[in-house]
């Protein structure tokens, strides 16, 4: 389990750079002149656990694709724990192919490395990968389900649970800013290759090249991650991870 622990005076300085950027990559990708608003958020060290600043972090809110998060966590452990290769096949099945956007938009019936398939799914948040890698690594995405919610607890995220491996909106798949943070914090200690994969600005999968998400990635020094996120239901999340001098930095804004 990761602990999160109270911080410092100078967190509020830190703590606005991120707010900043965040808002600015959230006015960016709004279609339609509206307001930018912020909601539960939390800062910390990404070596220790240590929070900064938060507000409002135990609200329950939709994690949209910040899902894919626990999905890249319960694949990667599968390889580590020798249950499947990196090299081994993920198939687009009807049921993911029908997937809405954001997807790779491959056929039903193509076949890619699971290791592409992670590294497309983290960067243009597919969800069609998403559910292939579910149903490639459980067999169906209702037990990758399963797997999701017993590594949740495992990893003390005490008000989350998830429906999907997507982040596609179920009115019950909730979770707070807090696990989120513990969550993020947790895979880059598990998985360090998942800071190099969420650190990438494009992706190929069979023959296609997908392009990231998080635009911060080209605006926010450091940044290397980690997700973004978008539904109705919760408007725009991101939990945003960068490296500069000092300690590593984990902000999720929901």
């Amino acid at each position: 389990r990761v602990a999160l622990r109270p911080g410092g005076p100078h967190a509020r300085s830190r703590l606005r750079a991120l707010q900043a950027a965040v808002l600015t990559l959230t006015l960016t990708l709004t279609l339609t002149p509206l307001p930018a608003q912020a909601g539960p958020q939390l800062l910390a060290e990404a070596d220790t656990g240590k929070v900064l600043a938060a507000r409002d972090a135990g609200v329950p809110w939709h994690p949209a694709s910040l899902t894919k998060i626990m999905t890249l966590h319960v694949a990667l452990s599968a390889v580590r724990d020798g249950l499947l290769s990196p090299d081994a096949p993920v198939t687009i099945s009807a049921k993911a192919a029908a997937a809405p956007p954001s997807k790779s938009g491959l056929p039903a019936g193509s076949k890619v490395p699971l290791q592409d398939a992670l590294r497309a799914m983290a960067v243009r948040s597919a969800n069609d990968l998403a559910i292939a890698v579910a149903e490639a690594v459980a067999g169906t995405e209702e037990a990758f389900v399963r797997m999701m919610n017993d590594a949740a607890r495992g990893l003390g995220l005490t008000a989350t649970r998830f429906e999907n491996a997507s982040g596609l909106h179920h009115p019950r798949q909730v979770t707070t800013a807090r696990d989120m943070a513990v969550l993020s914090i947790a895979v880059r200690r598990m998985h360090p290759e998942v800071s190099e994969m969420t650190a990438s600005t494009e992706a190929a999968v069979g023959g296609r090249r997908v392009r990231t998400t998080n635009a911060l990635l080209s605006s926010y020094p450091g940044a290397n991650g980690m997700k973004t996120g978008y539904i109705c239901a919760s408007g725009f999340n991101i939990v945003v991870t960068a490296d500069r001098d000092g300690p590593g930095l984990v902000a999720v804004v929901l």
